[in-house]
């Protein structure tokens, strides 16, 4: 028994749709599995100690759950999405270990199915639904369900990642979040989060810009990211449509029409003078999302 399986990263929350809107893209972690004598998991170019290992703690989790015999299987992990960058590589961790449990054991797990131990240990959809199914989607949850809708992205709008070295992790971006909001500014995102949807579905690219603007997450997690100001107007200077914090950050997501090598070269050279490393990646929507290649 062999097979490998790969799970996308994904941009949620894109502005003004915070908690709801997620975004699976071209890169990957990428889990193969073979037969063995024992078990035993290992990482590519990556050192993680088991007690840091998320995948392992969601795969014990599923055999725990279901009161399975850990089989004697090799799992072998690439790594290609960038921890604590807000590009999903929890997500991608979690969807991975829960499907593979599945495919091992036979179970047919339901999206339900999945998505009640993947809230064990992530408890909001937006990156776990475009981890699971892929392409953009809409969602949200209840006390026993997960709704989504999968809507096509437009194919003429170029994503670029500027992901400068900066670790952050969602649970100190959450920390700097109020726990209480005013009404004005729940009106504004759910405004803005209206248009950036029918602008998306319309093609009405020029109103991106607006609709990406948000009062609930961005006005406070900036302050993690250096010079997000800066970027954010170099970026826009620069021709792109839409600029926001991809989930907790740091990555700076970017929806451009054209000039996206242009946009890409002036936020990182921008970075590097002050003396910040970054990188930029040019991204694609992955409409599929786990799956057995």
């Amino acid at each position: 028994m062999e097979f490998t399986l790969k799970v996308p990263a994904s941009m949620s929350n894109l502005g003004a749709g915070f908690d709801t809107f997620g975004l699976a893209v071209n890169l990957y972690n990428i889990f193969h599995i073979k037969s063995s004598e024992t078990f035993s998991i290992s990482f590519v170019d990556l050192d993680i100690k088991p007690e840091e290992n998320l995948f392992l703690k969601v795969y014990k989790r599923c055999i725990e759950a279901f009161n399975e015999e850990e089989m004697p299987v090799s799992i072998t992990i690439k790594t290609e999405i960038p921890f604590s960058r807000g590009l999903g590589s929890s997500s991608s961790a979690i969807i991975a270990a829960i499907k593979i449990f599945d495919i091992l054991y036979k179970k047919g797990l339901s999206y339900d199915d999945i998505f009640k131990i993947a809230y064990e240990f992530e408890p909001h959809p937006d990156n776990l639904v475009p981890a699971l199914v892929g392409g953009f989607n809409v969602c949200l949850k209840d006390d026993h369900h997960t709704f989504f809708n999968k809507i096509d992205f437009p194919e003429e709008l170029k994503i670029i990642a500027i992901i400068p070295d900066i670790k952050i992790s969602t649970e100190e971006a959450r920390k700097i979040l109020p726990q209480k909001i005013d009404i004005k500014d729940a009106i504004y995102n759910i405004q803005r989060s209206n248009l950036l949807l029918s602008s998306l579905v319309s093609k009405r690219f020029e109103l991106l810009k607006e609709a990406v603007k948000d009062k609930l997450h961005q006005p406070y997690r900036k302050s993690l990211i250096p010079f997000y100001d800066d970027i954010e107007k170099i970026a826009y200077d620069s021709g792109a449509k839409a600029v926001f914090i991809s989930g907790s950050g740091s990555t700076i997501g970017i929806f451009a029409l054209e000039n996206e090598d242009v946009i890409s070269k002036h936020c990182v050279s921008f970075f590097s003078s002050k003396n910040i490393k970054s990188s930029c990646k040019i991204l694609s929507v992955d409409k599929e999302g786990a799956r057995v290649c």
